[in-house]
């Protein structure tokens, strides 16, 4: 198995950068907001549900749970990403935890919900075994993927912007495919080997907002560490590059709204029912 503990390492030391945390709150925010609605309505769908909302982020997920009447505990590695979430979510409970260790007793959930949280799990299939663990039978998972390469949408341009225009020899730790549970041949095996059952995958048309269309690139480079690590070690000609390119696009192909654009980031949304 490819060692993933400087994957790791990026990862935590990243997410724990306030700063980080609030340009991910402040640049995704929209479609993010926009999957949280969909999760929410997909584990919990009656008050009093006991719902557990890892990599709660910013809190979105927990505040649409907690609109529909469940019980939330919620839970991050990022105390940045906490503080953002307490107040996004004040009538959770919140835990600083690690998803790969939960020291929740077997059993303990009706529902748990991700938020793009699955692709910073260092040791995917590891971390879904504890989502099991802790779900009762019956309970329903759901969480959201970006749509990567290939897409039509701020990831798929970032990935060939990069790909086109950066410095190859500038390149991110061993860990694992940040959007591969967005294709059912990856995700349905993988999650039926883990204990779940009754997979399903629903493509979300979200977007987010920019205010110019630059501020694309800042998005990426401020509020995501994957993105951020590969676009900080761009020399700055090639930095230059990929933000003209992004602009470009944003130009052409986002929705003048606001004075800004609207921005396609198409994302998926997986949910399966614990065997």
């Amino acid at each position: 198995m490819t060692n993933t503990d400087a994957f790791e390492r990026m990862e935590r030391d990243g997410w724990q950068d306030p700063g980080i945390a609030q340009g991910y709150a402040e640049g995704f925010d929209l479609a993010t907001r926009q999957a949280a609605d969909v999760l929410a309505k997909t584990v919990a769908p009656e008050p009093g549900y006991s719902a557990l909302d890892l990599c709660t982020g910013h809190g979105v997920v927990a505040a649409e749970l907690l609109k529909r009447g469940a019980v939330v505990t919620a839970l991050d590695f990022s105390p940045a990403m906490l503080d953002l979430a307490q107040r996004t979510a004040p009538g959770a409970t919140f835990v600083e935890g690690d998803v790969m260790a939960m020291t929740f007793p077997d059993q303990s959930f009706d529902a748990v919900s991700i938020g793009f949280g699955v692709p910073h799990f260092p040791d995917p299939e590891k971390g879904l075994r504890e989502v099991a663990r802790v779900l009762k039978p019956g309970g329903r998972l759901a969480f959201s993927i970006w749509r990567g390469k290939g897409s039509n949408g701020a990831f798929g341009w970032l990935f060939e912007a990069v790909g086109r225009l950066g410095d190859p020899a500038v390149t991110l730790p061993n860990g694992p495919d940040a959007h591969m549970f967005a294709d059912k041949e990856i995700a349905e095996p993988l999650l039926t080997a883990c204990g779940f059952t009754g997979i399903t995958m629903l493509e979300l048309p979200s977007r987010v907002f920019v205010s110019s269309p630059e501020k694309l690139f800042d998005a990426f480079d401020k509020g995501a560490v994957r993105a951020a690590s590969l676009l900080g070690g761009q020399p700055e000609d090639r930095r230059s590059a990929i933000r003209a390119e992004l602009s470009r696009r944003v130009q052409d192909d986002g929705t003048p709204e606001n004075g800004g654009h609207l921005v396609p980031t198409p994302s998926v949304i997986v949910s399966a029912v614990r065997a």
